[in-house]
């Protein structure tokens, strides 16, 4: 009887195939334990790439198709004015030794006289292209400049504020952004000048360093005006 278990037995043993058989558990050491619990549940995503602003690539297709260049650069102080929440924006234009009004735009004087009067008031008269005016200064320089407020200048700058157009126009400066425009050849043409950025609450503030860098994306665009040149 015994004899006929064991035969049994081993038959079954030969009918199960290879591949049926249990896989001999994986031995472990403390050390590749600790090594599993320390590996962390999910890879940390990559930081997003930084792109250009949605402002920039459309304006860079319109400015581009813009055959009036006075056109264009009333876009695009627009779109400058836009991104930084600015009041008001100016854009000259280097014409031999001044500096002329080729866009002019101000909230506002806008809701106070129209903005008709507002070019009579701010753009009539050219601007002397000297380095003691802020335009001047950044055009002739072809640096970018911040003002927390326009009528407190360190006194260690050599420019200061051209105060006559804010008597004519009955207005009050106090930050500003003024940066250069330059062409498809690299060459300044003009400024871009940015005034009085205002807050969630209505009050003027500063300029911001991320306001300064997505205006200056924005002011890259100028390139793409076709026919506009340095005088």
């Amino acid at each position: 009887m015994a004899r006929r278990r064991r035969s049994k037995a081993r038959r079954r043993r030969a009918a199960t195939p290879p591949h049926a058989a249990r896989p001999a558990k994986r031995k472990t050491t403390p050390h590749a334990r600790a090594k599993r619990k320390a590996r962390p549940a999910h890879r940390p995503a990559a930081p997003p790439r930084r792109r250009g602003s949605p402002d920039a690539a459309q304006l860079g297709a319109t400015l581009a198709a813009e055959p009036d260049v006075t056109r264009g650069l009333e876009l695009l102080l627009a779109a400058a004015r836009r991104v930084a929440r600015a009041e008001a924006g100016t854009i000259y234009l280097r014409r031999g030794e001044v500096l002329q009004f080729a866009a002019v735009q101000n909230d506002v004087l806008a809701r106070q006289v129209g903005e008709d009067e507002v070019r009579r008031l701010v753009g009539t008269r050219p601007l002397p292209l000297r380095e003691n005016s802020i335009a001047g200064y950044v055009m002739l320089t072809r640096v970018t400049v911040n003002l927390r407020d326009a009528y407190q200048i360190p006194v260690d700058r050599c420019y200061t504020l051209f105060r006559e157009v804010d008597r004519n126009a009955d207005y009050r400066t106090r930050s500003m952004l003024a940066m250069p425009l330059r062409d498809a050849n690299g060459r300044v043409f003009g400024v871009l000048q940015l005034i009085n950025a205002i807050d969630g609450r209505g009050a003027v503030r500063p300029f911001s360093r991320d306001a300064q860098r997505l205006v200056q994306e924005l002011a890259a665009l100028s390139a793409r005006l076709p026919g506009v040149t340095e005088a």
